[in-house]
């Protein structure tokens, strides 16, 4: 388990490929969206809290369904490129972009009928995280909290060849194989740690995608082991790589969404 100082050089290694990240990183589903707007009903009339807005993945297609955001991000980079992006695209709802943490985030700072929190929560505060989130929460209030997985099809490449080449080219980086292990998510379990929360309801929406060889590279790129490991090493993976995933790399992935609120 990495450590808390670990986990920081992780999460400030975004910076460093924001405008990667915003191009390569995979949308979330339109029907997402959808679900999260119907299930939180009329708390979007007043704003919402995002946690971790990035480049706007999740800002962009709230706002346009006309939904004011508070959006937070630490990073300037990310807030940058979410500025430039608001200006180009124009949404209907209004967004207050904060260059702020998460975990400097106190009660007085809401309450807010929708937090919302797209692949960014797992990097907040373990420790704290549940608590500030409840604190942040309006008695009637919901939170939503997403990410993206995905893992090279099986089904299409030669998944042996690839792990022999990360164990021969880079022992310490994970490859992007399928893992079915898990029942639950890391967030599921946490969240029973706060009483004022209830549990989470999970929803998975699955979906495809087809990158060219040196995109999904770039995609390897915007991910943290990736980003905070020696040049050498990530080089020498990608060219090791290349030949055994073709021109074109597909992957199967899927959205978890994992809802919860405070008891009525």
């Amino acid at each position: 388990m990495a450590t808390d100082e670990q986990m920081d050089h992780r999460a400030g290694s975004f910076g460093r490929v924001a405008e990667l990240y915003e191009r390569l990183r995979p949308a979330y589903p339109p029907e997402l969206f959808e679900e999260l707007i119907a299930a939180a009903g009329y708390r979007t009339a007043d704003r919402i809290l995002e946690i971790g807005a990035g480049g706007g993945r999740a800002t962009i297609p709230l706002a346009h369904h006309g939904i004011d955001i508070v959006a937070v991000e630490p990073s300037p980079e990310m807030v940058s490129v979410l500025e430039a992006r608001l200006e180009s695209e124009s949404p209907s709802g209004t967004v207050t972009v904060r260059r702020q943490s998460f975990d400097d985030l106190v009660a007085g700072d809401g309450p807010f009928g929708v937090v919302v929190a797209a692949q960014s929560f797992h990097w907040t505060d373990a420790e704290t995280r549940w608590h500030r989130l409840a604190d942040l929460l309006a008695p009637d209030g919901m939170a939503f909290i997403f990410w993206n997985e995905w893992a090279i099809d099986s089904q299409t490449h030669d998944i042996e060849a690839i792990r022999q080449v990360y164990d021969r080219v880079a022992p310490g980086l994970v490859p992007d194989l399928a893992d079915d292990s898990a029942a639950e998510s890391w967030a599921q379990t946490e969240i029973l740690s706060e009483p004022r929360l209830m549990p989470a309801e999970e929803k998975v929406f699955a979906w495809k995608a087809r990158l060219r060889v040196n995109d999904y590279m770039g995609l390897l790129a915007t991910t943290s082991q990736y980003a905070v490991s020696p040049h050498s090493v990530t080089e020498s993976l990608f060219t090791s790589l290349r030949p055994v995933l073709g021109e074109e790399v597909s992957l199967t992935g899927r959205t978890v969404l994992l809802t919860s609120r405070l008891p009525p």
